[in-house]
């Protein structure tokens, strides 16, 4: 059989079997090395599921790499869970769309198709276990979700994080003594969830249709990247239910498993995705850790290095199979030794194990659109922005392209700036306001940073754009784009003179004039503002 060099599947390579020998009336098992090399392939087995364990550093990430790209070449979907950013290299080259789930939120208040009792049945499971909650916190919290459900409901909505937050601060209000003190445990708790993902919904039909990595290293806390990869399998799982089966096989590739631990969705899908055209691709240091469900709905079974002795005797003993004491201390010895790279695999369409070679997953530095996401997040000039795409090896085409397919998208946001220093063309990512209204506010906060000044985006129809702190004097800072009505900006204007010592108004050098006439407030062109400094323009 030749192997091409260059194929993905020659890249796992079938390198030991395990044999059977018979020495009179005594059965020893050996490792047999085959006389020709031949691939590993997924083909057609009892069920899509594989499960891959082993220590951190053995090569369960680049082979899971190797399987997502074969998975994708052979015409299936892929859905990456990824606490620790390994699949960004390969976005771009299975054409990837990234979602930061820092950016991309999941209410996990949405119903789903289920009622408000289902919904607030299936959280308070959830939650209890993942925030570690006693039966008093439990029951309390149950309580302000449903008084959350049942306001919300009257503005024709289902509640938000920061609105079950404001339900408990509303209750401490009315309560006292131990309760008091467990509402505040429970706001505490709560508030680790809050990973200020409001810029933009996931639309789950778009991410099941194409291949879709969620990255979660940017959610800085364990209970916040348990419970996001939770309810995103309940969505898919919940969306699987109502669309019956899909024609186009979907994987999904939950790295870290151990985050989920428990959790009853993951076993759900297992059991019963293959109906539907979903494989799950579970991936976990520990085995044991592993619902029984995963382990035994899955056609292979892939063991890289191990030494933790209860781990080992429990993969080994699964590998083995088998009462035999002699075929158990070969598979346990072989896992000792396996090198980097190496792996026994246990699956449906092989009799015996095997040991496979894994090789080196091709795979880049990260993904273009992401990273170019990632920079004009709070705004960046396009010669920046390419210089900077560069320098990561990215070439000026496929940066070009990137731009503009994902300006078409809604992802970048283009505007262009005519005056002063700042002129050029900019783009930001996912403005919650207009392009240029939120690129200003983030290049006024930068200028005032710059300039030594304290300060902090405020951004909100509650607040101003900015709030800066100089000599013990709160200043709101506003930059206005022209296009409010000129008597509702001096009713903000009004309302903000009464809260803060000044005001500083900002506004495109085009149209200055239409703000002269206002008073009690530092009016400024936006030109004059980045070419002076801003203690002296505080001063005066």
């Amino acid at each position: 059989m030749i192997l091409k060099k260059n194929s993905v599947s020659a890249r796992i390579i079938r390198k030991l079997e395990l044999k059977k020998f018979y020495f009179g009336n005594f059965i020893s098992w050996k490792w047999h090395r085959p006389m020709f090399a031949r691939a590993f392939k997924l083909g057609v087995r009892m069920n899509p599921h594989i499960v891959i364990t082993g220590e951190s550093g053995g090569g369960k990430s680049n082979a899971c790499r190797l399987l997502i790209k074969e998975l994708c070449n052979s015409g299936s979907s892929i859905i990456a869970l990824d606490p620790n950013g390994d699949y960004l290299g390969i976005a771009d080259s299975i054409n990837a769309d990234v979602y930061d789930s820092s950016r991309y939120g999941i209410n996990i208040f949405d119903l789903d198709g289920a009622s408000e009792a289902e919904r607030i049945s299936e959280l308070m499971t959830v939650l209890a276990r993942r925030l570690k909650l006693g039966h008093v916190q439990s029951a309390l919290l149950k309580k302000c979700i449903g008084y959350s459900y049942w306001i919300m409901k009257a503005r024709n909505r289902t509640p938000t994080l920061k609105d079950v937050l404001y339900t408990i601060r509303v209750f401490e209000k009315r309560s006292g003594g131990s309760e008091l003190r467990i509402l505040g445990t429970l706001f505490e708790r709560l508030s680790l969830l809050n990973t200020n993902a409001v810029l933009k919904n996931i639309e789950i039909e778009k991410v099941m249709k194409r291949n879709s990595i969620f990255l979660l290293s940017t959610l800085h806390t364990e209970e916040a990247q348990s419970v996001y990869m939770e309810v995103l399998l309940r969505k898919i799982y919940s969306r699987m239910m109502g669309s019956g089966y899909s024609r186009k096989p979907l994987y999904l590739i939950i790295d870290e498993a151990r985050k989920i631990s428990g959790s009853r969705v993951l076993g759900r899908l297992t059991a019963e995705g293959r109906k539907y055209g979903i494989g799950i691709i579970t991936v976990s240091q520990r085995a044991k850790e592993m619902d029984r469900d995963i382990l035994s709905n899955s056609s292979v079974f892939l063991s890289f290095y191990q030494r933790e002795p209860s781990e080992l005797n429990y993969i080994s003993n699964f590998i083995a199979g088998g009462n035999e004491l002699n075929r158990f201390v070969e598979v346990k010895k072989a896992i000792r030794n396996l090198k980097v790279g190496e792996a026994i695999a246990l699956d449906t369409k092989h009799r015996e194990p095997l040991i496979l070679r894994f090789g080196l997953a091709e795979a880049g530095v990260t993904s273009l659109k992401y990273f170019l996401e990632s920079a004009a997040l709070k705004g960046i000039r396009e010669r920046d922005m390419i210089e900077k795409a560069s320098l990561l090896r990215f070439k000026s085409d496929d940066i070009s392209n990137a731009i503009d397919s994902m300006v078409s998208e809604k992802i970048l946001h283009p505007h262009e700036i005519t005056e002063g220093t700042i002129s050029g063309k900019w783009y930001i990512s996912n403005p919650r306001n207009s392009a240029e209204h939120d690129l200003y506010a983030n290049l006024i906060s930068k200028k005032l940073s710059e300039d030594g000044i304290r300060n902090e985006i405020y951004n909100s129809s509650y607040g101003p754009d900015i709030i800066a702190y100089s000599r013990g004097e709160r200043i709101a800072f506003e930059y206005e784009t022209g296009t409010k009505n000129l008597e509702e900006t001096k009713a903000m204007l009004e309302s903000r003179k009464k809260k803060y010592g000044r005001v500083v108004v900002i506004v495109n050098d085009s149209n200055y004039g239409k703000y002269a006439n206002l008073e009690g407030i530092i009016l400024i062109k936006s030109s004059s503002f980045f070419e002076r400094s801003s203690k002296e323009i505080l001063a005066n």
